[in-house]
């Protein structure tokens, strides 16, 4: 309850009576059971009077019973008075009838950091003596009116103001307000509606819910694959108690708090005489134990366990991939099959093929092969973007290194395998050798499987005798078995994902995404002082810490001690701490511009000139270097997607769309239509180069065969022929080398000049890229959710998510341009009034670059500096000179 938007503090402490009777303990108590209350709980207003000379402190719980301010919110205990004589016993405060079979909503406690189950036991009160006097009437005195409240003073510590509305002139008490919260956050509370807690949002009993929600003999579908036993046959009754509860909070997509009353036997060995039966000779329990068994009450409280995946991660999208690699793989057997008894195609002079044999043979195949590493890698990139929040959904959540602190996306794809078995996510391992077995493999055996016959020195010697297009029978049965294989990895991935859970309501895009989710729990604090961090530094500090995902909101969880032997594996970061990705480095960029104009020159080296002998033996050479470079442009493509949001707010003053913008979680082929849209010409380009790399690999598979210096002796014939008057006698003369081969002249050149555009477009806009994207304007890359978090822990725009953690992105977007604010990434003055680097609404401080500590140039006397320099002293010149500030980098 607020009073002029004020949260009211409680009431001064007096002694307590537990009783549900009339007690004639001579004070009443204000004192509940519980720590604290939820605003809206409607009570009855306190009884204030002379001291009592008897005070019996009879409480349950642990925590302080007066009111306190606790990690910047203020909790007070509700108001009792004449109402706590008819209460329940133990209950301290009304609880209205429910007509609809639930317990009212119960005051929610003080929400721990872990945010786990909430277990807590609790033992009924024994009764009160009853003094010889009555209620002591000189309360009377001090009773309220009825149907009245008497004023609550205001509680200045922690007023639930959203600073980020306030307009105005300031004045002292504004300054002074503001300072307040500054310090509660310097101090480590946060403020402004951001930690509250999980709020429950319904209360019932084990018995009752049991009743209303049979346990379901088989499970769902969709956990068809989960774990033995959760149909519920043989679980004991907690156990089919805390499924009932799960499916009924999944069902429901709320927080329920379940009170589980349970027998406890004492233990025999310590026996109180009084709680002994009578002179029963019939055993009285189950055990033949004669001694009374008491009753406890544990509360546990369930979160609802969203399951959104996007639609490559779903069961159809995979069904469909285990299919199609079953159907590849027989196809290619059928096909070897066919060729060995009869040839695929004959002819004499390839114009007598028609124009659909020529397509079947000559690019069908290729074709297929890319589409069917397409479809894997797009699946593949989902699986590496959500596996952290698979691990952080699970129950007991997951280690940093394992979760917030994992990074699948930029990581060098032949690695990345080896990196998730060793975290142990099999899901990822999966994904990424069936990915790269799809995108390099296939389609380099797949150029090998088809070939003509007979070799190339006897159609050049025989070029008018019958050619044939036959399947290779070694490299088609390799083919064969990759499919195979790649059919029982879908299957294994198809099991990993329906026997889990995301925890997701929606896709989770963006800075904001992140922002939403990290509002409710006090997961923000853990990031103080990190905001220049290095990932060595964020892993050193986060390494034994575990979080959880649970209600769509990160929280820690410390419910469960770090195992030292578990922690003890990642002993060190794996991440880069270059603040720059590779690709925009000159370390990754000028290697892969090279190599592109390399393969430009050779591809012309290959088709005229003798070299092209290579090309006839190893026709699949040249398929694997085009697949080297599609690879290598893929992991440029990445790190443009990554980066583009975050340079869009270096520039400063970016619009609200740009925090919900996340081009990683688009896919293939869209993002070059999405760039296009939104006016990032950078993005369009390289979005567009990664469609024509798939098209590379198609068009060098059809040139890898052709002996190219025929067709320059056809033009040099044709030439000749056009100035001889013997052109006509002599027709076949510029002709019969060309039907050595299976290429048209057409096709030929076709193909020749779509390659080198392509090779020559890739390389221009890889340029452009580098040159335009070289400068470092992040000081650690935004590659783990630990990053991002890092950058946002301290912005006073936050207080806008407070409470978005259930909005799909479409609406997220509507709530930001709505509030008319821009944002940028740089230096700012956090909640605590401290200078801060990262992302934040505007005005801004100052904008960030390498080497700069605006805290140090502007205030430097107001904190011990942090020791920001050591993140890259190699990207930065010695003894770098700035405008404000002289800093010396260390070597």
């Amino acid at each position: 309850m607020a009073y002029n938007g004020r949260a009211r503090p409680r009431p001064p402490l007096h002694s307590s009576a537990s009783s549900n009777s009339l007690s004639r303990i001579s004070t009443v108590s204000d004192i509940t059971d519980f720590e604290s209350y939820a605003d809206g709980i409607t009570t009855s207003p306190a009884l204030h009077g002379r001291p009592s000379l008897v005070s019996l402190q009879s409480y349950d719980g642990d925590g302080p019973r007066s009111g306190s301010v606790d990690d910047g919110h203020a909790y007070s205990a509700a108001q009792i008075g004449w109402s706590s004589f008819t209460s329940y016993s133990g209950s301290g405060a009304y609880e209205p009838l429910n007509t609809a079979g639930e317990v009212s909503p119960r005051p929610q406690r003080r929400q721990s950091r872990g945010f786990g189950y909430h277990m807590a036991s609790k033992q009924r009160h024994e009764t009160i003596p009853e003094e010889e006097y009555g209620i002591d009437l000189g309360l009377l005195n001090a009773a309220a009116p009825l149907g009245e409240e008497p004023p609550t003073p205001i509680d200045k510590e922690s007023p639930p103001v959203d600073l980020s509305n306030f307009s105005g002139l300031p004045t002292l008490a504004d300054d002074a307000f503001l300072k307040r919260l500054q310090e509660q956050e310097a101090q480590g509370k946060l403020t402004g509606g951001l930690g509250l807690g999980i709020k429950v949002d319904t209360v019932t009993t084990g018995s009752k819910l049991l009743a209303t929600s049979p346990i379901p003999e088989k499970p769902p579908w969709s956990q068809a694959f989960g774990p033995i036993g959760s149909g519920g046959k043989g679980l004991s009754r907690r156990e089919s108690l805390k499924q009932v509860a799960q499916n009924e909070a999944n069902k429901r997509g709320k927080v329920i708090e379940v009170i589980i009353e349970e027998d406890e036997v004492p233990n025999q060995s310590e026996v109180d005489l009084s709680l002994m039966e009578g002179p029963d000779t019939a055993p009285s329990g189950p055990g033949g134990s004669r001694f009374l068994r008491k009753k406890t009450e544990t509360t546990e409280v369930f979160y609802p366990q969203p399951d959104w995946k996007p639609f490559s991660m779903r069961w159809p999208y995979l069904l469909f991939l285990i299919i199609v690699s079953i159907v590849l793989g027989g196809g290619v057997e059928i096909l070897y099959q066919k060729s060995s008894h009869q040839a695929l195609v004959s002819f004499w002079s390839p114009s007598e093929i028609p124009a659909i044999e020529y397509f079947a043979f000559k690019f069908l195949p290729t074709l297929i092969t890319v589409s069917y590493g397409v479809l894997w890698q797009i699946t593949d990139f989902e699986v590496r973007r959500l596996e952290a929040f698979f691990q952080l959904s699970k129950e007991g959540g997951a280690l940093a290194a394992e979760s917030i602190n994992v990074d699948y996306i930029t990581y060098f794809s032949f690695f990345r395998p080896l990196r998730a078995l060793r975290c142990k996510h099999y899901a990822v391992a999966v994904s990424s050798i069936a990915s790269l077995l799809a995108n390099a493999l296939v389609p380099t055996l797949g150029a090998a499987c088809i070939y003509l016959s007979p070799d190339r020195e006897t159609r050049l010697n025989n070029p008018n005798d019958e050619k044939q297009i036959l399947v290779h029978p070694i490299w088609s049965r390799f083919l064969s078995a990759v499919f195979l294989l790649l059919s029982l990895l879908a299957c294994v991935l198809f099991y990993q994902l329906e026997s889990r859970r995301s925890g997701l309501l929606a896709d989770v895009r963006g800075i904001a995404g992140l922002a939403s989710m990290a509002t409710v729990s006090h997961i923000l604090m853990d990031f103080k002082d990190m905001d220049v961090a290095t990932h060595e530094d964020i892993h050193n500090k986060l390494r034994d810490h575990r979080y959880v995902l649970l209600n769509s909101s990160l929280a820690p969880d410390e419910r469960q001690g770090t195992n030292k032997l578990e922690a003890a594996k990642y002993n060190r970061s794996d991440l880069s701490q270059n603040p720059h990705p590779l690709m925009l480095r000159k370390k990754g960029a000028i290697p892969f511009i090279t190599g592109i104009f390399l393969f430009l020159i050779l591809l012309p080296v290959f088709l005229f000139t003798p070299a092209t002998i290579v090309a006839d033996k190893a026709p699949w050479v040249i398929t694997a270097l085009a697949v080297c470079i599609k690879l290598s442009w893929n992991a440029l493509e990445t790190n443009v997607r990554m980066m583009e949001p975050y340079y869009i707010l270096s520039r400063r003053h970016a619009p609200p769309k740009t925090l919900t913008l996340d081009y990683t979680a688009m896919p293939f082929g869209w993002v070059a239509f999405r760039g296009l849209l939104n006016g990032h010409w950078v993005v369009f380009f390289v979005g567009f180069g990664t469609v024509m790399t798939e098209l590379l690999t198609v068009l060098v598979t059809s040139l890898a065969t052709v002996e190219g210096r025929v067709f320059v002796a056809l033009i040099k014939k044709e030439d000749d022929n056009r100035a001889s008057s013997n052109a006509r006698d002599h027709p076949d003369d510029a002709t019969k080398d060309l039907n050595a081969g299976q290429e048209t002249a057409v096709s030929f050149w076709i193909s020749l000049a779509l390659a080198i555009f392509i090779l020559m477009y890739m390389g221009i806009v890889a340029s452009i890229v580098f040159l335009r994207r070289k400068k470092v304007f992040l000081p650690r890359q935004p590659n783990t959710i630990a990053s991002v978090l890092a950058f946002i822990h301290q912005s006073k725009m936050l207080y806008d998510f407070v409470g978005t953690s259930k909005l799909s992105n479409a609406e997220m977007v509507r709530k930001l341009e709505g509030l008319g604010k821009t944002y940028g990434l740089g230096w700012f003055q956090g909640r605590d009034g401290q200078s801060h680097c990262g992302v934040d609404e505007e005005e801004l401080l100052s904008g960030y670059s390498l080497g700069y500590d605006y805290s140090m140039s502007n205030k430097p006397w107001e904190e011990e500096a942090p020791h920001w320099f050591h993140l890259a002293p190699r990207l930065v010149a010695k003894n770098l000179c700035l405008p404000l500030f002289h800093i010396p980098i260390p070597d």
